[in-house]
């Protein structure tokens, strides 16, 4: 249905529902808001064609209550329930329904009306399918009203601009640029008439300009002439009553037969008004509201300003770059109110200035968002180097604010964390800001105080980029593997069951470990991806397997806090795992993703029970889940946390401890899974606690899928 035209688009909207409704007559029609009684029909297909469009009058006609109702049905009769409506008469039409258009803000721009010469009943399905077809054509009609009033704007402006004062001129291509023809308005525009302007009489048209802008004018209309264009010039003139104003100008060169610029064509204005209220919008646009410091936008700019500059003077000293983030301000936000907020941040700005003047007086203090500013210092010369520069001006801010900060009765004791960098690591403005905020991120991820932007941490965003590129394309081209830990018998010393665990083997990497490639796909939000190619994975081992042996112990999988997040994701494991029986595969959560929002938990495993699958809760003892909420989960395994089990031989609390849990597991009708048995020993003391099963380097490490079949899988 798209056009190029939106009155196109209108009108192959009335065909395409006359088609899908086999309506015999559809009208689009707009109403002004200056004349509400009357209609005016943008669109009108009838009887299988485009018809002429038309004016009509709303009055008397059934078209005049739409705009009091939400939409207007007449099954039949229409005609003799409005005998006066001529349109309707001539139509003949029996049957008649009609939706109104409505604009975004709730204006009632017009009238979808559908007539059938027969008595029609439609039922929600084409009633609902005719709102919509209304409320595209509506989009469409205030898309058309905003493209006419562009264009009324624009002829506004032309005639606006047209009689503005101002100075036509044509000028000779001399040394002088001696004018040869001058407008009347040369005199408003110079203070001097057109009579002394031309041929240079009084005085030369360039002697009036100033003369710091006529070396750049000179390159400008030089250089549009070399490329045949247009110049387009601002600078300043000096009136012949001494005022100095701001002038734009555009002009043109004009070639003989020759080929040569013999002449300039163009129009001087006077735009001095106008060019000071774009610096008061600069200003604007490049001041902090609250705290009056420049924004990210001028601290942007001023840092491009003094790259452009170090490479004009050959400066090498590095400009430094101090990112200042508050430490909990959000929270501060939230417990005292914003206005607590807004006055601890004027606060902070006060005593920021003076850090950044004590500094060197060519420091620049900038509010970047929020809670984060910035000190750009250019360096004093001095001989120390760049790193000590910044843990002195790292000390001084943090010795500003080391005494509580009383904002009205609140006392607040403010902590910052403070990044940096510096400009000889940075090849650019925006590069220098971006490293910065990277050694930010790095003092939050590792609860630093100061972190600087250096050739070590380049380094380790260069390898966690390589290596999070890396991965991405080992998970697109299914690289990853797994690997089987058994799960033993603690009775028997039979394999009952094993932990699928995923492995990623890198070319050049070597072998990665599971948490460093697990934090990457969490990061990057395609855990849920893994998750399921890992179960593909186990699902295929585990249909080959049953085909060949008799008995194959229950498998169980990890799934992760992110594949929570819709119930869809049973679904697709029932789809992965179509022709196996549900009790062959059990799924692990951990107690702790299970508590990040235990009600999205709860539907996830109960849909995943009422499919027959297994449920464990991993890591058990670690995420402090209520045994209300554990009996709500209704799982069947509990697996001991191994940091448990291997301090259980160590100290009687411990013992206790698992002790605890395999006696709340048995009350419950639950089976346990130890963790991480190393030694006899342990296996011993979890055998006589009752626990059933266990697992861990004691039995066996993780092995791959063919090194699990070969020991452990016998036919």
């Amino acid at each position: 249905m798209r056009e190029h035209s939106e009155l196109k688009f209108i009108e192959n909207l009335t065909k395409i529902v006359s088609e899908l409704l086999v309506a015999d007559h559809v009208m689009i029609s707009e109403v002004f808001e200056s004349d509400p009684s009357r209609a005016k029909a943008l669109a009108f297909y009838s009887s299988g064609s485009l018809q002429p469009t038309l004016s009509y009058d709303l009055s008397g006609s059934p078209c005049e209550t739409i705009l009091e109702l939400d939409s207007c049905v007449y099954n039949r009769g229409v005609c003799q329930l409005f005998p006066h409506d001529e349109m309707l008469q001539k139509l003949g039409a029996e049957s008649y329904v009609g939706v109104p258009m409505m604009s975004v803000d709730g204006q009632k721009l017009g009238i979808l009306a559908v007539l059938n010469n027969d008595a029609t009943e439609y039922g929600a399905a084409e009633l609902e399918m005719l709102q919509v077809a209304a409320a595209q054509a509506a989009a469409e009609l205030t898309q058309i009203r905003i493209t006419n009033h562009l264009k009324e704007s624009k002829r506004r402006l032309r005639t606006l601009m047209n009689s503005l004062p101002g100075m036509a001129y044509r000028c000779k291509n001399d040394a002088a640029w001696t004018m040869e023809i001058v407008s009347r308005g040369a005199r408003e525009l110079t203070g001097y008439t057109p009579q002394q302007l031309e041929n240079n009489t009084t005085i030369a048209y360039q002697d009036l300009i100033h003369p710091e802008d006529r070396m750049g004018i000179d390159r400008e209309v030089t250089g549009a002439t070399h490329s045949d264009s247009d110049y387009s010039l601002n600078y300043r003139i000096e009136r012949a009553d001494g005022e100095t104003r701001w002038v734009w100008e555009q002009g043109k060169g004009i070639q003989n037969a020759a080929g040569v610029i013999t002449h300039f064509e163009g129009f001087v204005l006077d735009v001095t008004e106008h060019y000071l209220q774009q610096e008061l919008m600069a200003e604007i646009a490049y001041t902090d509201e609250l705290t009056g410091l420049p924004n990210r936008a001028a601290l942007l700019n001023e840092l491009q300003c003094r790259y452009q500059q170090k490479l004009v003077t050959g400066d090498l000293t590095p400009c430094l770059l101090l990112l200042i983030d508050l430490n909990r301000f959000r929270s501060i936000n939230q417990r005292f109110g914003l206005h607590v907020g807004d006055r601890l941040l004027r606060f902070v700005t006060h005593q920021l200035k003076r850090a950044a003047n004590e500094q060197h007086e060519q420091a620049y203090l900038a509010r970047l968002t929020g809670d984060e500013f910035v000190i750009v210092s250019a360096g004093s010369g001095a001989t120390e180097d760049t790193v000590t520069r910044f843990l002195k001006a790292a000390d001084a801010i943090s010795e500003l604010f080391a005494e509580p900060v009383s904002v009205g009765e609140h006392h607040l004791q403010l902590q910052f964390r403070v990044a940096g960098a510096y400009s000889t690591s940075a090849d650019s403005a925006a590069e220098l800001l971006q490293q910065a905020s990277i050694a930010l991120y790095e003092a939050k991820q590792n609860g630093l105080r100061y972190c600087i932007y250096d050739d070590q941490l380049a380094q380790k965003v260069r390898d966690e980029s390589k290596l999070s590129e890396r991965f991405r394309v080992a998970l697109a081209n299914q690289e990853l593997t797994v690997h089987l830990q058994p799960q033993i018998d603690l009775q028997t010393g039979n394999c009952v069951g094993a932990e699928v665990l995923c492995r990623w083997f890198d070319e050049e990497l070597g072998s990665v470990p599971p948490d460093v490639f697990i934090a990457i796909a969490t990061k990057q939000g395609v855990l849920t991806e893994l998750g399921y190619q890992v179960l593909e994975k186990t699902c295929a081992l585990i249909r080959k397997w049953r085909e060949r042996y008799a008995f194959v112990p229950v498998v169980s999988v990890n799934i992760g806090a992110q594949q929570f997040a819709s119930l869809e994701v049973v679904d697709e494991f029932v789809k992965i795992s179509e022709h196996l029986p549900a009790q062959a595969i059990t799924f692990e959560i951990t107690e702790s993703d299970l508590m990040l929002d235990p009600q999205q938990a709860l539907a996830v495993t109960e849909r995943l029970r009422n499919y027959g699958f297994q449920l464990a809760i991993d890591d058990f003892g670690t995420g402090y889940s209520s045994l209300a909420y554990l009996q709500q989960f209704n799982v069947d395994i509990l697996k001991i946390d191994m940091s448990f089990v291997q301090a259980m031989t160590l100290d009687e609390q411990s013992k206790n401890l698992v002790a605890t849990i395999i006696a709340m597991a048995r009350t419950l009708n639950l089976s346990t899974i130890a963790e991480g048995i190393e030694t006899a020993e342990q296996a011993k003391l979890l055998k006589d606690l009752g626990c059933q099963q266990g697992q861990g380097y004691y039995f066996a490490r993780p092995l791959s899928a063919a090194e699990f079949e070969q020991q452990w899988l016998h036919d």
